[in-house]
């Protein structure tokens, strides 16, 4: 693989919202499956369904203590990627092209020059 494709593999592993939400929880710190389920409010087999994918793009690593699994990134870089994300979404008004397609029914094409994906 090339650089751009496991660059591209690693932002749609990280692009899918539950575990974007996973992501910006274990930028505060390492947090078990428990916690995840508790917090998100999502099944815990659709939690760990997640960290698997995250673990296997070695974006998390885990810990067992007893009978818990603790989760945590596996590098600090990733908490600023994930914080720096959230900023320049607000401060730039990023892919402003997805809220017009959320107001419409259906998955319908925005106006021309659109370039963000699923648009």
């Amino acid at each position: 693989m090339t650089l751009t494709e496991d660059q591209a593999r690693f932002l749609r592993c990280i692009g899918e919202p539950t575990r974007l939400q996973i992501l910006k929880l274990l930028t505060k710190g390492e947090r078990c499956v428990g916690e995840l389920t508790s917090v998100l409010n999502k099944e815990q087999s659709l939690i760990s369904h997640h960290l698997r994918a995250l673990k296997g793009c070695n974006i998390v690593k885990e810990r067992q203590e007893a009978q818990k699994v603790y989760y945590k990134l596996t590098d600090a870089r990733l908490a600023r990627l994930i914080v720096d994300c959230g900023a320049l979404m607000k401060e730039l008004s990023l892919c402003k092209c997805q809220e017009v397609n959320y107001e419409r029914k259906g998955n319908q094409k925005g106006s021309e020059g659109e370039i963000c994906p699923d648009s």
